[in-house]
């Protein structure tokens, strides 16, 4: 591969991103859900109840992307939508509360298989560092 490549921060942290995501689809498909609607599963499932726009501050993701996730987490029953004057509060169903275990397990055998591919001690070093790059962009906002 090209010294150039090698030496872009951005393709190393595309290229890292796109193993990753492939991996992940692969175990959450067993499921049958995309991984960021596991993800968003259960960051409900911690608050209890969430609007649609903290929902898109915790997982970074713009409000139209909240909203076609939402509404494809509700057409499968998995979250219910309550308005209260001009807020929406996202919560999970009964068949929402139910998924969340699978999801927690799908995530802990993702976790396994990646700490599997990155040593364990170079994982865990490395996430601070790559969580401390991605808080970095939303210092300067």
């Amino acid at each position: 591969m090209p010294d150039y490549l090698y030496s872009s921060l951005y393709f190393t942290t595309s290229r890292l991103y796109r193993n990753v995501n492939r991996l992940a689809e692969e175990e959450f498909k067993k499921i049958n859900i995309p991984p960021s609607y596991g993800m968003l599963l259960l960051l409900v499932d911690e608050w209890k109840e969430l609007t649609p726009s903290e929902i898109s501050k915790h997982l970074d993701i713009k409000p139209s992307t909240t909203t076609r996730f939402l509404d494809k987490l509700q057409k499968n029953k998995l979250i219910h939508r309550r308005v209260e004057g001009r807020y929406a509060y996202v919560s999970l169903t009964k068949q929402g509360q139910l998924k969340i275990r699978e999801v927690q397990g799908t995530l802990e055998t993702l976790e396994v298989k990646l700490r599997k591919k990155v040593s364990t001690s170079v994982a865990t070093k490395q996430k601070k560092i790559l969580t401390q790059m991605s808080d970095a962009f939303h210092e300067e906002e």
